[in-house]
């Protein structure tokens, strides 16, 4: 049956169909390799695959194997070649159920891990149930069409449900942020990517003064400097002025406080930022940063592995419901630059950006380092799915963590 259904997956149209159905698990370890091959063959071509073909693509990606390696990958290739092949509607019921049979003991084992005190497997039992719904689906259980309900389509365009930014200028064009939606803010260090965040939630008119639960997960400085700012952009203190007031600094940022949540998540994976977000039921998520949340998987290049985290933060807005805020790097192509544009992120191609709804990067001018600081900061908005506005938006970033125009 193996070698049947290796068979079918050399069409490319039945690949691409069943190819999220397919667990390596399902076969012996004799034909991992070859199933492993075929799918590097399908990523790249888009044809049916013959036996010749993968024979040449395996001796081409693996130069230096041994004489046995080689030996068993080709004795695996010709038992497939020499197979009956099943027909693809047959194929494609089988691969279904062998999904949800190898699904389930992933599950069952994943139980067994929690019940012994692993906290990370409910996350993930509760991650592949979710995909074990969507599989068992019925065809006649699909549900109904997007509606034709003409306030509803309004509804779901307007600006209505969105947390707006606080810096007018921005607000004017691009309103805000909602629920479910995905936005990404990129600069260069030393350019207040940190602060950008901060100063949407914190400052005056921000965030939480409208009444947002926000909450920031920071995996790169130390929280408490962050926390800082925000005590000095609500209140509009310098750091030499919250520093001669700490008590009266502090007794007036009450006013937020319970609204802005921080948390220091070094090291941290994906599961678990899922149960804390779970655990807060915030309006409003800020990952900074983003790109070094970990994620399980091997991938063969650092940009495919950036697509999926990205992929998987979207994911995670949309299942609680909150608008998620990711911060990032800036690639050296935007050191000194006023003028930038979502090629500019580091480690990009076009994965992270095909995941936003809203991306923002901030330039500034190139300086010495013994000239004054410049606060000119521009915020390029290279793409955006919320009013399809595109431009830069020239504004100030002040010592007390705020922006303003």
């Amino acid at each position: 049956m193996q070698q049947s259904l290796l068979k079918s997956l050399l069409s490319s149209e039945f690949y691409s169909a069943n190819r999220n159905m397919v667990k390596t698990a399902i076969f012996d370890d004799s034909y991992i390799k070859l199933y492993k091959t075929i799918g590097e063959a399908h990523d790249r071509y888009s044809h049916d695959l013959s036996s010749a073909d993968i024979s040449a693509i395996w001796f081409s990606n693996n130069s230096t194997a041994t004489r046995a390696e080689n030996e068993i990958f080709q004795d695996a290739l010709s038992q497939v070649d020499a197979s009956t092949a099943v027909s693809l509607d047959v194929a494609k019921d089988v691969i279904e159920k062998l999904w949800v049979q190898e699904t389930c003991r992933e599950i069952a084992q994943l139980s067994l891990n929690a019940s012994e005190g692993s906290m990370d497997a409910v996350s993930k039992i509760y991650e592949k149930i979710e995909h074990l719904k969507v599989g068992l689906v019925a065809e006649d259980d699909l549900g109904d069409p997007v509606t034709d309900d003409i306030h509803e389509l309004l509804a779901s365009a307007s600006d209505a449900a969105r947390w707006p930014f606080n810096i007018e200028t921005l607000s004017r064009h691009v309103y805000g942020i909602g629920p479910s939606e995905f936005a990404i803010v990129f600069a260069r260090p030393e350019t207040g990517k940190s602060s950008f965040g901060v100063s949407l939630a914190a400052a005056p008119g921000g965030w939480c003064q409208q009444g947002a639960r926000v909450l920031m997960l920071g995996n790169e400085e130390s929280m408490k400097r962050t926390r800082l700012r925000a005590i000095q952009a609500w209140n509009g203190w310098t750091p030499d002025e919250v520093e001669a007031e700490p008590e009266a600094a502090v007794a007036r940022f009450a006013a937020i406080k319970d609204r802005f949540i921080m948390k220091d998540v070094q090291e941290w994976d994906f599961n678990q930022v899922d149960r804390y977000i779970t655990r807060f039921k915030p309006d409003i998520v800020i990952i900074d940063q983003l790109d070094k949340v970990n994620i399980d998987g091997s991938f063969n290049s650092s940009h495919e592995k950036l697509r999926e985290v990205y992929r998987k933060a979207r994911e995670m807005a949309k299942r609680h419901e909150c608008a998620l805020l990711a911060v990032s790097q800036a690639s050296a192509d935007a050191e000194g630059r006023t003028r930038l544009d979502f090629s500019m992120m580091e480690n990009s191609k076009t994965g992270k950006a095909a995941e936003a709804d809203l991306i923002i990067g901030i330039g500034k001018h190139g300086q010495s380092d013994d000239e004054e600081p410049d606060t000119m900061r521009f915020l390029n908005i290279s793409k955006n799915k919320l009013s399809g506005y595109h431009g830069v938006i020239p504004c100030n970033l002040m010592k007390n963590a705020r922006y303003v125009v």
